[in-house]
């Protein structure tokens, strides 16, 4: 038995390897010993971690940053529920993963064998595909079963699937395993046929000569940004771009995109604006202005370019054009007869520049260290080309509102397809392991306070991440919404932790510094990683501080036009 356990599992793993899988992340446990034996003697490099939850969202960060499916192992009972928070951001974001649960055989469910749950469907619709397989057979159905995970994996939307293994004793091999000879015949991804030449041309009708924008919601296709660039030219446009969407930074034509497009909502310029038409693209964006504008038009054409799914929540999409963005973008610049008049653009980018100006006039005033000042400083420090993890909640929110764009190269990330803060700097850590170019996290206190245990990797793999932390002391973005003043406020959204983020971070072994001046800030950007920045800030200040930003642009924005 142990013999068929080792070359079942041998065979499963050289196959994912043929099929593109570079990356493992492992966690202890015996029943996934004979997975783990077989990824330890494979040419997929394996990264061992202690934590099943920090090693899935470290996979979700290569997964990320690589495009590729990555491999989750782990044992059974809780350590496999663990993985689920991972895995609903990957189903949410579209990354391709594969989940392998160990487990014990159909026997010993529901008869209380220790560290045995009903793992069969764990993830429910968390996951594109699950399939539960009873004590490995004969290891020449393995590549066959490696073929459909990576088919399910991979195929549009691409998204996380989940593999049981019901493995029975015993778990060691009596000998070295070899893998069975069998022959892999996965299908790569359905290849897009191409934008429709009749669609586009309704859609190019529907869009030529009326004042319109193209909404860039996050995306990570780099052939995206340039594509935008050319259609805005063509319709006279302006862009404004999420700074998930890559399309804010970069090598392409920057002159239609928006670096205020958040603050211009919040200013009421979009709904005065006059906008008859929209191009849209990637998912629901950042902005709650931009989205909230999106779902209350659904009377105006917003042509959604969109392969699969469907991220419209409001139902205001249409047409919808189930084609490749970037082919879509470039086909519709080419069928746009009449732009919009002359000074249409002009107009967004004098709001856009007042907001700007006004933002700046807010933040050259306040004292540092507050909020979107941290913002700015990481993304303006930066080096060229850079990776930028964001957190979700405030951190996200402030960079959409301070990111200026530019042509440097900077790929900014977040898990953004369930806006969790749990697992953030694992995922962050999985991106610069591959990267290959300087990675900075920007972190809510939160956030870090989630996955504290992470910096424990951190040190000991020597990952030259670089990670600034933003401590306000508990939940800032409470302060913004109709909870606070409430009596409980405090207890229960507010709830201060006390914590010194640079000593924590110490004593894992990570060097560690408490900053209180921009020049610091940024001159340690430019030292890389492994580091963490502890930024300390207050709360309730930092939410007067946006209101007075608010007021101000609104101001601005008005004085403008």
């Amino acid at each position: 038995m142990s013999n068929r356990n080792a070359a079942f599992s041998v065979t499963l793993v050289a196959a994912l390897r043929r099929l593109g899988v570079e990356h493992a992340c492992v966690t202890p446990g015996s029943r996934n010993t004979p997975l783990s034996l077989a990824l330890a003697d494979s040419a997929i490099t394996d990264w061992s971690h202690h934590d099943e939850r920090s090693s899935a969202f470290f996979a979700l960060g290569i997964a990320r940053t690589t495009g590729r499916p990555v491999l989750i192992v782990t044992t059974s009972g809780t350590a496999a529920a663990e993985l689920h928070p991972a895995l609903a951001e990957a189903i949410e974001g579209r990354v391709p993963l594969i989940a392998i649960t160990a487990d014990r055989p159909l026997r010993l469910r529901g008869v209380g064998a220790p560290q045995t749950i009903d793992q069969e469907d764990l993830f429910g619709p968390s996951v594109k595909w699950s399939l539960d397989v009873e004590a490995p057979g004969d290891a020449s159905t393995a590549s066959p079963l490696a073929t459909r995970l990576w088919e399910a994996a991979t195929q549009p939307p691409a998204g996380p699937v989940h593999l049981n293994l019901r493995f029975d004793e015993p778990l060691m091999p009596a000998g070295k395993a070899s893998a069975a000879a069998s022959e892999l015949t996965a299908a790569t991804p359905t290849a897009d046929a191409g934008p429709d030449a009749a669609q586009v041309r309704a859609a190019a009708a529907l869009l030529s000569g009326r004042r319109g924008v193209i909404v860039a919601g996050p995306d990570h296709d780099p052939a995206v940004p340039p594509a935008a660039a050319a259609l805005a030219a063509a319709l006279g446009w302006p862009i404004l771009a999420d700074p998930l969407s890559g399309v804010r930074a970069g090598s392409h034509d920057l002159g239609a995109v928006l670096g205020a497009s958040d603050a211009l909502g919040w200013s009421g310029f979009l709904e005065a604006g006059g906008i008859e038409a929209v191009v849209r693209f990637g998912a629901i964006p950042t902005s709650k202005p931009v989205a909230e504008w999106l779902a209350a038009h659904g009377d105006r054409p917003q042509v959604f370019i969109e392969p699969a799914g469907r991220r419209d929540p409001a139902g205001t999409a249409n047409p919808i054009l189930r084609t490749g963005v970037a082919a879509t973008l470039t086909a519709l610049a080419g069928q746009v007869t009449t732009p919009a008049p002359a000074d249409w653009l002009a107009r967004w980018r004098r709001a856009d520049a007042a907001a700007a100006a006004a933002i700046d006039t807010v933040l050259q005033a306040a004292s540092f260290p507050n909020e979107p000042a941290i913002a700015r400083v990481v993304s303006a420090a930066l080096p060229d080309p850079a990776v930028l993890w964001v957190a979700s909640s405030m951190p996200v929110r402030d960079l959409d509102a301070v990111m200026t764009p530019t042509p440097r190269r900077v790929r900014v990330m977040a898990n953004r397809g369930a806006n969790g803060i749990d697992g953030f700097i694992s995922t962050a850590l999985g991106s610069a392991a591959v990267s290959g170019v300087p990675t900075v996290a920007l972190a809510g206190d939160l956030s870090v306070l989630h996955d504290v245990g992470a910096l424990a990797t951190m040190a000991r793999l020597g990952i030259p991440l670089t990670v600034v932390v933003v401590n306000n002391d508990g939940g800032g973005i409470f302060h913004l919404l109709p909870q606070a003043g409430h009596p409980h406020f405090e207890r229960h959204w507010g709830t201060p932790h006390g914590l010194e983020f640079a000593a924590i971070a110490a004593a894992f072994g990570v060097p560690a510094e408490r900053v209180t001046t921009a020049d610091r800030l940024a001159a340690l950007l430019g030292q890389g990683g492994p580091q963490l920045m502890d930024v300390r800030t207050n709360r309730a200040e930092n939410a007067e501080l946006h209101r007075e930003i608010r007021r101000r642009v609104a101001e601005a924005v008005a004085a403008s036009t």
